[in-house]
């Protein structure tokens, strides 16, 4: 009796509580139509939007863009919607529907920090709006978002390190493109290059790559500050030997200070390099370069220095070669070797001991 009198006091009450969540929705509704309608509308917005993902991984970008652009319909402050349509855009060179959709985008969260450096980077690379593009590297490097910490799932704040390392190195590129702009003997061309330069120096503080060190010397070598230009190709040499510009840049650096049998070696690796891969014309222009220091060589009458130069590369390959059946090969070692020669760098000490002078003269 005692069972099916509690049974009875469960099944009422939750008829009852069903009963007043029913009539509370019902209730709402009448009371506050507007909200129900906008949370519907929310409902169907982001059914669209998952569909519009969808498409988007799959790498089908026309569905993605109408789903998107349904979802938008229903519910215009859809961030993920506007960045993602904004994406697309870019891959189709619309680059001012991208901006647009940025724009909007950032309208929705400010403190987006990829989608500022985004819409930076179209500003800068499209459009060529430079100072506009600055402002906004500017902003994402100053965002300071709330950070996100759980062991082993998720940590923001290295993520939000990263990003801003990326806004420092993009906004070095604008500050170059700005230069450019301005000519070569203008004063504020060499204020944008500087500018440029401490743009990358603080990206090398949060992340040390190829890019950064390549683009600082290429800006060193425009001011012309040789040790600090050589050092930073030097660096970017280490970073990535099998990168034929570096080698090139150093190469063009070292011949215009006279320093030539250094250049020689860099022109030579520069060239090995575009062998390996192929590309005829470019290895064609440094060959004719190397021809040119090879005469500057003789004209000074250092045909020694010459002569070892061209039996050092000559031993580096004969030293592994191995010979079967009456061919030659090359051993096991030898792609580790060519690696090694590669990422040396001529005067790396030189450069290295004075990398932070300014106003020291070549010697």
């Amino acid at each position: 009796m005692e069972n099916k009198f509690i049974k009875f006091i469960k099944s009422t009450t939750a008829k009852i509580l069903s009963s007043l969540f029913i009539l509370a929705l019902v209730g709402g509704y009448f009371l506050f139509p507007d909200f129900y309608k906008e949370q519907a509308k929310k409902v169907v917005s982001y059914y669209w939007v998952y569909k519009g993902d969808k498409y988007y991984k799959n790498k089908e970008p026309q569905k993605a863009i109408y789903s998107y652009q349904k979802g938008l319909e229903y519910y215009p402050k859809h961030f993920k919607a506007q960045y993602n349509l904004a994406n697309i855009y870019v891959s189709y060179e619309d680059y001012y529907s991208a901006l647009s959709a940025y724009e909007k985008a950032l309208q929705i969260k400010p403190d987006s920090i990829n989608a500022r450096i985004d819409y930076a980077i179209v500003l800068a690379e499209a459009t060529f709006n430079y100072d506009k593009a600055i402002e906004e590297y500017d902003k994402a490097i100053k965002l300071s978002p709330k950070w996100v910490y759980i062991p082993f799932i998720v940590n923001s704040k290295n993520t939000y390190k990263y990003n801003r390392g990326v806004a420092f190195y993009n906004l070095g590129l604008a500050w170059r493109g700005k230069s450019l702009l301005m000519g070569d003997k203008n004063f504020d061309s060499r204020k944008f290059l500087n500018n440029a330069a401490e743009s990358y120096s603080n990206a090398l503080k949060i992340k040390q790559n190829y890019q950064t060190f390549y683009n600082l010397g290429i800006v060193y070598h425009i001011l012309k500050y040789p040790y600090m230009a050589g050092y930073n190709y030097c660096m970017a040499i280490e970073k990535a030997p099998m990168n034929y510009e570096a080698h090139y840049n150093l190469g063009i650096l070292l011949r215009e200070y006279g320093q030539y049998n250094a250049s020689l070696e860099e022109f030579h690796k520069a060239s090995l390099i575009l062998d390996i891969y192929g590309d005829a014309s470019k290895n064609q222009y440094i060959y004719d370069i190397l021809n040119d220091v090879t005469r500057r060589i003789v004209a000074k009458g250092n045909h020694d220095a010459l002569v070892d130069a061209l039996k050092l590369q000559d031993k580096k390959v004969e030293n592994h070669l191995v010979y079967k059946g009456g061919r030659a090969y090359l051993d096991e070692n030898y792609e580790r070797t060519m690696y090694k020669y590669f990422k040396t760098c001529a005067l790396r000490e030189h450069f290295v001991k004075n990398k932070d002078n300014v106003d020291i003269q070549w010697k």
